[in-house]
């Protein structure tokens, strides 16, 4: 009989910078540690289809797609503004391919404290949805709520779905002006060369 045994590995005590809040460039971050946002989060009660539907799944299966993984973390720590430690160390709890060099390598890229060409990457959840799931079969597999739904409106479907905890950070391509979570500032020198 498969189960799913959620346990607890110590990775954050074999590497320090795990953590450090700013991971290993040190990036000044305000992140929150509401329980009850986080709660939403990993329980898949969002109110955003494709965040909820990839939870679910993890829940379910231990597994989760490396896109769906990018999209949860950008979800929780752009959008919601929570720690992303706390995100790391669910997942670390819940898969069943779980690495920890991995792991923690794609949060602090995901957060945006990590190693990453470019800053503030952000995965827009309705572009995410059109791309990768456009008539929401994934999510109606995962949330049996939404299949009577038109495919088109799965992804998006208003009050038809549980009502969404937090905004958007990009709604429609566009910044929340209210946006006042997660500002990151770095130390001017990270990519000088010391002299």
């Amino acid at each position: 009989m498969f189960y799913l045994e959620k346990r607890s590995r110590p990775a954050k005590e074999h590497n320090p910078f795990v953590n450090a809040v700013g991971g290993p460039r040190k990036v000044a971050s305000k992140w929150s540690q509401d329980q009850a946002l986080f709660e939403s989060w990993k329980d898949g009660r969002t109110g955003y289809p494709l965040i909820d539907a990839n939870m679910k799944e993890l829940l379910a299966t231990g597994f989760m797609s490396n896109r769906g993984r990018q999209i949860v973390c950008s979800f929780l720590v752009r959008d919601m503004g929570i720690d992303w430690r706390m995100g790391a160390e669910w997942f670390e709890t819940c898969l069943l391919d779980y690495d920890p060099a991995s792991n923690y390598g794609n949060w602090t890229y995901g957060a945006g404290v990590g190693n990453d060409p470019r800053e503030d990457r952000y995965f827009s959840i309705p572009k995410q949805a059109k791309t990768y799931d456009p008539d929401g079969e994934y999510v109606a597999y995962w949330l049996p709520e939404l299949r009577s739904l038109a495919k088109e409106r799965r992804n998006f479907p208003g009050a038809s779905y549980i009502k969404q905890v937090v905004p958007l950070k990009f709604d429609g391509g566009h910044q929340r002006k209210d946006q006042q979570f997660n500002r990151q500032t770095r130390p001017k020198n990270i990519y000088r060369r010391q002299k």
